[in-house]
């Protein structure tokens, strides 16, 4: 019998569907199954990193996030919940926020530790952490979590030496910390349970140095025991941890959780079929068939695959091609998107979103009809987007300055080498050659895209954006002008004053939720006139698990949590 486990549904009209994560693997015919107390699963992305610092793919945030606890996370509704932090309270005006931490929770054992044992988590050590995603020497993607949010972190940003510490961040005593904000937000809890977040031991990162990325010190429920790029990643179970049962048991349940780094997806499937995974990362399109059946919206799993279980839910997350709009980047010399939002719009009316679900998606998405927000997250006010227009396109195109695409040089679209990426790409490829548009497609390696793509060295890529935490402000942020590249998420340096001012009214303390999603909504009807992105899509996720496993949940924001999981 199939077991189907569903999250809270966000929205109705959202179908089952991943582009990064697309459906997994299942387990038919008789095969033997894994008799050690180890968690296998596949990533076909290779890891960035494993320093909280620099947590920025889903890969290593799925990793990180077994090796790494902040002093807040989120509950299975996603709402804020203590972690290393075992309560917190607010000042009257809401803008200081103080955490008292547990007693019980230590680092794990490592060799950074005088005689390799892990030792006991102190305020310091959340004061140390937070101030070195503020330090510039850190060269943390994260900085935008805690700038001009927190008091004295931009100042520390841009003198460390001078300010010695970020003054917003209080280590009171051993057991209590102190947040001070510049201003009240709604959104404190929720951005102090990212990964960026997470606590770290000063020994780890002076022992190991440029290093830590890979020999991470947390106090997650699992450790590194070995990596080995590209090949194997392996994690043994924090005997140090701090969470327990309802029984009082403490947890992890795993011995260990072993991640492997197959790229090609019939490789993972054959994999996943004979036992070696437990659960995998993606499978061939051509083998959707064989593990899924539709009746209308309903999925379920073929009678080969019924003795899998399978969890769906809604996802939190945007597919779309970015334009450089910032003259400075290198990226954007020669391109003729920097200062002509005729023309990024013309792309977007001529994107027929409808045709990408259908046929390259295999109705496995919906299309971004509205703005970047996407449907079902606290905030989303469902905006007019782009419709397909085909003749709306080409006129667009002449006030460009480009009639039915004359004069406009060769587009280099650069996408990571994935095979459903490459696949979407293809078909906006075809789309955009019908109003005279020539599109050259460039792929290079998950990495080196990324690196590319922050560093401004592209005028026009893909990405996706998963949110980090449960609210529109994590999508509209992405044009916050001071959010920008390389420090921040705005990675096409948009910048436009009255987003700004639209973002942080948002922010205004005592607004209620439809309030915020009006606000929302206004700002995205600007993002979209001025289209720094050409929108594509929005995901759900769906994981299918082996006979055996017990525990695994999925959510909206596509969290792993594998403490809580269990193989008997």
């Amino acid at each position: 019998m199939t077991i189907v486990r569903t999250a809270t549904p966000l929205r109705s009209l959202i179908v089952l569907a991943s582009l990064l994560v697309p459906f997994l693997a299942g387990c038919g015919g008789n095969v033997d199954l894994e008799q050690s107390n180890t968690f296998r699963y596949n990533e076909s992305e290779d890891l960035n990193s494993l320093d909280p610092a620099r947590i920025s793919a889903r890969a290593s945030w799925w990793a990180g996030g077994q090796v790494h606890a902040g002093l807040v996370g989120l509950d299975p509704a996603l709402k804020p919940m203590p972690l290393l932090a075992k309560s917190w309270s607010t000042s009257s005006d809401g803008r200081v926020w103080t955490f008292t931490l547990r007693g019980d929770a230590r680092f794990a054992d490592d060799p950074c530790f005088p005689g390799g044992k892990g030792r006991k988590i102190v305020a310091g050590d959340v004061q140390y952490s937070f101030e070195r995603i503020c330090n510039p020497a850190t060269a943390s993607t994260g900085f935008w979590v805690f700038h001009g949010k927190v008091v004295g972190a931009d100042e520390f940003f841009k003198d460390p030496a001078k300010t010695g510490h970020v003054a917003g961040f209080r280590a009171v005593n051993d057991s209590t910390f102190e947040l001070t904000l510049t201003e009240p937000s709604p959104l404190a809890l929720s951005l102090l349970a990212m990964p960026y977040c997470y606590v770290v031991p000063h020994e780890g990162v002076q022992k190991y140095g440029s290093d830590f990325f890979r020999h991470p010190v947390g106090a997650g429920a699992f450790k590194v025991a070995e990596w080995i790029n590209g090949q194997r990643l392996v994690l043994v179970r924090n005997g140090n941890y701090f969470e327990r049962d309802a029984q009082g048991k403490q947890l992890p349940y795993l011995d260990s959780v072993v991640v492997s780094f197959i790229r090609d997806k019939k490789t993972e499937f054959a994999e996943f079929e004979s036992g070696r995974l437990d659960m995998a990362g993606s499978i061939d399109a051509t083998m959707l068939d064989k593990v899924f059946t539709r009746k209308g919206d309903s999925v379920t799993l073929t009678p080969e695959f019924a003795s899998c279980t399978m969890y769906r839910s809604p996802s939190m997350s945007v597919n779309y091609y970015g334009f450089q709009l910032d003259p400075s980047a290198s990226g954007a010399a020669g391109s003729p998107f920097v200062t002509n939002a005729m023309l990024r719009r013309a792309l977007n009316y001529a994107i027929d979103r409808e045709a990408l679900v259908h046929y390259v998606m295999r109705d496995q998405a919906i299309p971004a009809s509205a703005g970047p927000v996407p449907p079902g997250v606290p905030g989303y006010a469902g905006v007019k987007g782009y419709d397909f227009d085909r003749d709306l396109a080409l006129r667009l195109l002449d006030s460009a300055g480009y009639p039915n695409g004359k004069g406009l040089p060769v587009v280099v679209l650069q996408v990571s080498e994935v095979e459903r990426v490459v696949a979407v790409a293809q078909a906006v490829q075809e789309q955009l050659k019908t109003i005279g548009i020539t599109v050259k497609i460039n792929q290079v390696s998950p990495a080196q895209h990324r690196q590319m793509v922050a560093e401004g060295k592209l005028p026009f890529w893909s990405a996706n954006w998963m949110a980090d935490y449960p609210d529109a402000e994590n999508f509209i942020a992405l044009f916050y002008s001071r959010y920008k590249a390389p420090s921040g998420s705005n990675t096409t340096r948009f910048a436009d004053a009255r987003v700004d001012s639209l973002y942080l009214a948002a922010l205004a303390p005592g607004l209620g939720a439809e309030q915020r999603a009006a606000i929302y909504g206004q700002a995205e009807a600007i993002i979209l006139r001025e289209a720094p992105w050409l929108l594509l899509f929005h995901t759900t996720v769906t994981r299918v698990t082996r006979p055996g496993v017990k525990g695994y949940s999925v959510d909206p924001l596509d969290r792993l949590t594998l403490a809580t999981v269990r193989k008997s």
